[in-house]
């Protein structure tokens, strides 16, 4: 039963991560929308000189080398370009001017790397990132963790895993902005191991476990998530339950269903009672509903067919059976599948007690700052939360 029931799983789990590219983090938070928004203030600044801007850059990088790139025509360049190939080539070769001037030169604070990467994921050419990124990168030009996660995410979603893991690499190494882990590159690393899911991608997630398990490093809980998913892709159920049981709250929608799935295949239908059990359970009349998805219920139901079929009779099957027909009963079975709950957008990277763990706004400059206030339900003027302007989206 063992056997039969990981080859079930792992089709089931296959057939769920399908080809189908997408972002991992939301526009918001990758700062996205505000590169786009500021985006349209500097073209409105421009109006019509737009295109004299640009040929007047041009004459500028293609001659003396005398001819000095300010900070603010690199700045204008980024948020003016088009989809076209002579604006991709006149981005390269301002960058490149800009950084042979020396940096005695520079007495701003500006920081390129996040923007201009903005404007690639904007483009939509992760190739024009990655050669920005090698041509630049080893000046330090895009040494912020901000970058690394925009790019990597650019080619997540282009469904380039293994350049994910070979960024994450070099992320280790450099140590960037003083860590070698940083939990949203971890988290899009152990995404596209997910998505891969080749014996390759899987031994690296497994090595990079153990290596965050040995410095005490816990990872986001949606790393978590796509680490165990990955372990039941390759038939390694036992790993699976090893890797959430590191998650303190084992109530999430995701963690519970890869646990029921991974003690399915395991045989253990016991330990799956108490999870069903607190699923069922009576809440507070303003908590949510927590519900399955269908397609794991549909692996309960096979688990406990085959058990039955084997002759194995314990009150455990029974209680299965009642609370199956219960979640049925009680609207808690959703068609949704594992992997597009599993995969769904990251929206926001802010956390109450860590203010640079928004990718959105972790890198602010002086410059003016167009600050917008959001919603709160106790407003008062002495707390008032403010939003990041779009000045500060360095």
């Amino acid at each position: 039963m063992f056997r039969k029931s990981v080859q079930s799983l792992t089709a089931l789990t296959k057939a769920c991560g399908s080809a189908q590219y997408r972002s991992l983090y939301s526009a918001s938070a990758l700062g996205i929308e505000g590169y786009e928004a500021y985006r349209e203030k500097t073209r409105t600044q421009h109006l019509h000189n737009v295109d004299n801007f640009k040929r007047k850059m041009r004459d500028f990088v293609s001659g003396s080398a005398t001819n000095m790139i300010f900070t603010e025509d690199l700045k204008n360049i980024i948020h003016l370009i088009d989809n076209t190939p002579e604006d991709k080539q006149l981005l390269k070769d301002t960058i490149l001017r800009y950084n042979q001037q020396g940096k005695e030169l520079r007495f701003g604070n500006y920081v390129f790397g996040p923007v201009i990467m903005r404007a690639c994921h904007h483009l939509g050419d992760a190739d024009l990132a990655l050669d920005l990124f090698k041509g630049a990168g080893g000046d330090g030009f895009f040494d912020q963790l901000t970058s690394y996660q925009i790019l990597g995410d650019m080619l997540y979603e282009k469904g380039r895993y293994r350049e994910v893991r070979e960024l994450f690499d070099s992320i280790k190494s450099r140590q960037i902005q003083g860590g070698r882990f940083p939990k949203h590159c971890i988290t899009l690393t152990f995404a596209a191991c997910y998505k891969e899911s080749t014996p390759e991608a899987f031994q690296y997630a497994m090595d990079l476990w153990k290596e965050l398990n040995a410095v005490g490093h816990v990872p986001m809980r949606k790393a978590t998530a796509f680490a165990a998913a990955l372990a039941l892709n390759n038939g390694r159920p036992e790993i699976a339950v090893e890797i959430l049981g590191t998650v303190a709250k084992g109530n999430y929608v995701t963690v519970r269903q890869l646990k029921t799935l991974a003690l399915c295949a395991l045989g253990r239908l016991e330990d799956v009672v108490p999870i069903f059990r607190s699923v069922l359970e009576v809440k507070g009349p303003f908590e949510k509903q927590q519900t399955y998805c269908r397609e794991v219920i549909q692996k309960v139901q096979e688990a406990v067919k085959q058990a039955k079929e084997a002759n194995v009779s314990s009150s455990s099957l029974q209680d299965l059976e009642r609370m199956l027909e219960y979640l049925e009963t009680n609207g808690q079975i959703v068609n949704d599948t594992l992997d597009s709950i599993l995969c769904s957008e990251i929206v926001s990277t802010a956390q109450r007690k860590d203010n640079n763990s928004n990718l959105a706004d972790s890198y602010n400059s002086r410059g003016g700052r167009v600050q917008q206030q959001q919603r709160n339900f106790r407003p008062t003027k002495k707390y008032q939360q403010l939003r990041p302007g779009l000045s500060e989206m360095n």
